[in-house]
Protein backbone atom coordinates (compact mmCIF):
# COMPACT_ATOMS: atom_id res chain seq x y z
CA UNK A 1 0.00 0.00 0.00
CA UNK A 2 1.08 3.44 -0.72
CA UNK A 3 2.82 5.12 2.30
CA UNK A 4 1.32 8.39 1.24
CA UNK A 5 -1.83 9.05 4.82
CA UNK A 6 -4.15 11.84 4.96
CA UNK A 7 -5.82 12.58 8.06
CA UNK A 8 -8.64 14.45 7.62
CA UNK A 9 -10.31 16.47 11.00
CA UNK A 10 -8.47 14.06 13.70
CA UNK A 11 -9.22 16.22 16.53
CA UNK A 12 -12.90 15.14 16.02
CA UNK A 13 -11.75 11.43 16.52
CA UNK A 14 -8.88 12.03 19.27
CA UNK A 15 -11.82 13.44 20.83
CA UNK A 16 -14.24 10.45 20.46
CA UNK A 17 -11.87 8.40 21.65
CA UNK A 18 -11.39 10.15 24.91
CA UNK A 19 -14.52 9.49 26.36
CA UNK A 20 -14.78 6.75 28.37
CA UNK A 21 -17.39 6.48 31.45
CA UNK A 22 -16.35 6.30 34.69
CA UNK A 23 -15.93 3.31 36.29
CA UNK A 24 -15.45 1.59 33.68
CA UNK A 25 -12.47 -0.62 32.00
CA UNK A 26 -10.50 0.91 28.97
CA UNK A 27 -11.89 -0.08 25.99
CA UNK A 28 -9.52 -1.98 23.03
CA UNK A 29 -9.59 -0.03 20.28
CA UNK A 30 -9.63 -2.23 16.99
CA UNK A 31 -9.35 -1.61 13.16
CA UNK A 32 -12.01 -3.44 11.81
CA UNK A 33 -11.56 -4.30 8.18
CA UNK A 34 -7.26 -5.01 8.56
CA UNK A 35 -5.59 -6.86 5.49
CA UNK A 36 -1.96 -7.21 6.09
CA UNK A 37 -1.15 -9.04 2.73
CA UNK A 38 0.34 -5.28 0.97
CA UNK A 39 -1.50 -6.14 -1.92
CA UNK A 40 -2.65 -2.12 -3.10
CA UNK A 41 -5.37 -1.13 -5.30
CA UNK A 42 -4.91 -2.19 -9.14
CA UNK A 43 -4.99 1.64 -10.47
CA UNK A 44 -3.54 2.91 -12.82
CA UNK A 45 -2.54 -0.59 -14.31
CA UNK A 46 -5.34 -2.42 -15.80
CA UNK A 47 -7.89 -0.20 -13.55
CA UNK A 48 -10.57 -1.54 -11.91
CA UNK A 49 -13.36 0.89 -9.85
CA UNK A 50 -16.15 0.24 -8.11
CA UNK A 51 -19.62 1.78 -9.31
CA UNK A 52 -22.73 3.03 -8.11
CA UNK A 53 -23.33 0.43 -5.62
CA UNK A 54 -23.48 -0.58 -1.52
CA UNK A 55 -20.61 -3.29 -1.33
CA UNK A 56 -20.62 -5.85 1.44
CA UNK A 57 -17.94 -7.75 1.75
CA UNK A 58 -17.78 -11.65 2.02
CA UNK A 59 -14.59 -13.00 2.78
CA UNK A 60 -11.16 -12.34 2.48
CA UNK A 61 -8.93 -15.19 1.42
CA UNK A 62 -11.38 -17.63 3.49
CA UNK A 63 -12.15 -15.41 6.66
CA UNK A 64 -15.80 -13.90 6.77
CA UNK A 65 -14.89 -12.27 9.94
CA UNK A 66 -12.50 -9.15 8.88
CA UNK A 67 -15.54 -6.82 8.22
CA UNK A 68 -17.87 -8.12 10.66
CA UNK A 69 -18.35 -6.02 14.27
CA UNK A 70 -16.72 -8.36 16.89
CA UNK A 71 -18.31 -6.42 19.64
CA UNK A 72 -20.77 -3.60 20.39
CA UNK A 73 -19.17 0.02 20.39
CA UNK A 74 -19.30 3.29 18.71
CA UNK A 75 -16.88 3.89 14.91
CA UNK A 76 -14.95 7.33 15.00
CA UNK A 77 -13.41 7.04 12.02
CA UNK A 78 -12.93 5.31 8.36
CA UNK A 79 -10.25 5.28 6.61
CA UNK A 80 -9.96 3.90 2.27
CA UNK A 81 -7.07 3.25 0.65
CA UNK A 82 -7.49 4.21 -3.08
CA UNK A 83 -5.44 3.69 -6.83
CA UNK A 84 -4.32 6.68 -9.24
CA UNK A 85 -6.44 6.17 -11.75
CA UNK A 86 -4.51 7.72 -15.12
CA UNK A 87 -5.47 10.76 -16.90
CA UNK A 88 -8.05 9.39 -19.25
CA UNK A 89 -9.30 6.59 -17.32
CA UNK A 90 -10.59 9.43 -14.21
CA UNK A 91 -12.04 12.04 -16.93
CA UNK A 92 -13.68 9.12 -18.53
CA UNK A 93 -15.20 8.26 -15.34
CA UNK A 94 -16.01 11.32 -14.38
CA UNK A 95 -17.68 12.14 -17.83
CA UNK A 96 -19.85 8.97 -17.18
CA UNK A 97 -20.57 9.51 -13.38
CA UNK A 98 -18.90 12.05 -11.81
CA UNK A 99 -16.37 12.51 -8.98
CA UNK A 100 -14.71 9.64 -7.03
CA UNK A 101 -17.01 9.20 -3.97
CA UNK A 102 -17.86 6.93 -1.22
CA UNK A 103 -19.52 6.02 2.34
CA UNK A 104 -19.36 3.71 5.07
CA UNK A 105 -22.23 1.92 5.94
CA UNK A 106 -23.61 -0.38 8.24
CA UNK A 107 -25.22 -3.57 6.89
CA UNK A 108 -27.15 -5.64 9.47
CA UNK A 109 -27.79 -9.15 7.80
CA UNK A 110 -30.69 -10.50 7.13
CA UNK A 111 -32.07 -13.50 5.59
CA UNK A 112 -29.88 -14.75 2.80
CA UNK A 113 -28.22 -12.36 0.76
CA UNK A 114 -30.94 -9.30 1.78
CA UNK A 115 -28.86 -6.78 4.52
CA UNK A 116 -30.20 -3.54 5.56
CA UNK A 117 -28.59 -0.38 6.37
CA UNK A 118 -28.95 0.85 9.43
CA UNK A 119 -26.34 3.75 9.77
CA UNK A 120 -23.57 5.43 7.84
CA UNK A 121 -21.28 8.06 7.26
CA UNK A 122 -21.35 11.12 4.88
CA UNK A 123 -20.25 10.66 1.40
CA UNK A 124 -16.64 11.98 0.74
CA UNK A 125 -15.25 12.97 -2.59
CA UNK A 126 -12.14 10.73 -3.28
CA UNK A 127 -10.05 12.25 -5.83
CA UNK A 128 -7.89 14.45 -3.51
CA UNK A 129 -6.46 11.58 -2.18
CA UNK A 130 -5.64 9.62 -5.31
CA UNK A 131 -2.58 7.33 -4.99
CA UNK A 132 -2.69 7.43 -1.18
CA UNK A 133 -4.90 6.19 2.20
CA UNK A 134 -6.84 8.60 3.93
CA UNK A 135 -8.88 8.65 7.00
CA UNK A 136 -12.09 10.47 7.86
CA UNK A 137 -13.03 11.11 11.57
CA UNK A 138 -16.79 11.23 11.97
CA UNK A 139 -18.25 14.53 13.92
CA UNK A 140 -21.20 11.85 15.19
CA UNK A 141 -19.43 8.73 16.26
CA UNK A 142 -21.88 5.96 14.96
CA UNK A 143 -23.30 2.56 17.26
CA UNK A 144 -22.47 -0.60 16.55
CA UNK A 145 -23.96 -4.32 17.31
CA UNK A 146 -21.82 -7.49 17.53
CA UNK A 147 -22.23 -9.19 14.07
CA UNK A 148 -23.07 -5.69 11.85
CA UNK A 149 -21.14 -5.94 8.28
CA UNK A 150 -19.25 -2.20 7.34
CA UNK A 151 -19.71 -2.03 3.87
CA UNK A 152 -19.45 0.72 1.30
CA UNK A 153 -21.37 2.87 -0.07
CA UNK A 154 -20.66 4.16 -3.60
CA UNK A 155 -23.06 6.64 -5.53
CA UNK A 156 -20.45 7.06 -7.89
CA UNK A 157 -17.11 5.69 -8.50
CA UNK A 158 -13.83 4.40 -6.32
CA UNK A 159 -10.83 3.54 -7.13
CA UNK A 160 -10.08 0.64 -4.22
CA UNK A 161 -10.63 -2.48 -5.59
CA UNK A 162 -7.70 -5.23 -4.42
CA UNK A 163 -7.93 -7.77 -7.32
CA UNK A 164 -5.47 -11.04 -7.96
CA UNK A 165 -6.84 -13.01 -5.12
CA UNK A 166 -8.29 -16.87 -5.11
CA UNK A 167 -12.45 -17.13 -5.34
CA UNK A 168 -12.18 -17.44 -1.45
CA UNK A 169 -12.13 -13.60 -1.85
CA UNK A 170 -15.03 -11.60 -2.76
CA UNK A 171 -17.97 -9.18 -2.14
CA UNK A 172 -22.05 -8.59 -3.27
CA UNK A 173 -22.94 -5.54 -4.51
CA UNK A 174 -26.81 -4.52 -3.99
CA UNK A 175 -27.76 -4.99 -7.80
CA UNK A 176 -30.71 -7.27 -8.48
CA UNK A 177 -30.00 -10.71 -10.08
CA UNK A 178 -29.19 -10.79 -13.81
CA UNK A 179 -27.92 -6.91 -13.85
CA UNK A 180 -24.16 -7.64 -12.33
CA UNK A 181 -22.29 -6.75 -15.09
CA UNK A 182 -20.24 -8.18 -17.45
CA UNK A 183 -18.01 -7.81 -20.59
CA UNK A 184 -20.77 -7.06 -23.51
CA UNK A 185 -22.21 -3.51 -24.37
CA UNK A 186 -25.89 -4.91 -23.41
CA UNK A 187 -24.07 -5.98 -19.39
CA UNK A 188 -21.85 -3.14 -18.85
CA UNK A 189 -24.72 -0.83 -19.01
CA UNK A 190 -25.20 -2.57 -15.53
CA UNK A 191 -22.33 -0.54 -13.87
CA UNK A 192 -23.78 2.58 -14.28
CA UNK A 193 -27.55 1.83 -12.85
CA UNK A 194 -26.88 3.58 -9.06
CA UNK A 195 -28.60 0.78 -6.74
CA UNK A 196 -27.01 1.98 -3.45
CA UNK A 197 -28.78 2.17 -0.57
CA UNK A 198 -29.39 4.83 2.00
CA UNK A 199 -29.72 4.61 5.80
CA UNK A 200 -33.33 2.83 6.54
CA UNK A 201 -33.49 1.23 3.44
CA UNK A 202 -33.09 -2.98 3.08
CA UNK A 203 -32.24 -4.79 -0.10
CA UNK A 204 -30.70 -7.63 -1.69
CA UNK A 205 -26.84 -8.69 -2.64
CA UNK A 206 -27.48 -10.21 -5.33
CA UNK A 207 -23.87 -10.20 -7.21
CA UNK A 208 -21.51 -11.95 -5.79
CA UNK A 209 -17.68 -10.71 -7.32
CA UNK A 210 -14.72 -13.13 -6.70
CA UNK A 211 -10.60 -12.67 -6.25
CA UNK A 212 -11.04 -9.09 -5.16
CA UNK A 213 -12.07 -6.88 -2.07
CA UNK A 214 -11.81 -3.21 -1.27
CA UNK A 215 -9.65 -1.73 0.82
CA UNK A 216 -10.39 0.12 3.84
CA UNK A 217 -10.95 -0.05 7.42
CA UNK A 218 -13.14 1.46 10.41
CA UNK A 219 -11.97 2.36 13.88
CA UNK A 220 -14.33 0.81 16.78
CA UNK A 221 -14.12 1.60 20.19
CA UNK A 222 -16.17 -1.05 21.79
CA UNK A 223 -18.58 -0.50 24.65
CA UNK A 224 -16.95 -0.46 28.11
CA UNK A 225 -17.51 -2.79 30.40
CA UNK A 226 -17.80 -2.24 34.35
CA UNK A 227 -15.13 -4.11 36.52
CA UNK A 228 -16.10 -5.14 40.13
CA UNK A 229 -13.51 -5.17 42.82
CA UNK A 230 -13.36 -8.44 45.16
CA UNK A 231 -12.98 -7.88 48.43
CA UNK A 232 -10.12 -9.04 50.10
CA UNK A 233 -10.40 -11.66 52.89
CA UNK A 234 -8.90 -11.08 55.85
CA UNK A 235 -7.41 -13.59 58.09
CA UNK A 236 -8.04 -13.78 62.01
Amino acid sequence: MSSRRTVVSLGLAVTALAVVPAGASAAKITEVGTVTDGRPPRCPDACSVVTRTTALPTSVDGNRNVYVVPSDGRIVAWSITLGAPSDDDRKALEKQLGRASAGLVVLRRGKSVAASVVAGSSIKKLDPYFGGETTFALPTSIAVKKGDVLGLSVPSWAPTLVQGYGTNTSWRASRPTGRCGGTTDERKKDYYVDTTLSVGRSGTFNCLYKAERMSYTATLVPTPTKTTKTAKRTSR
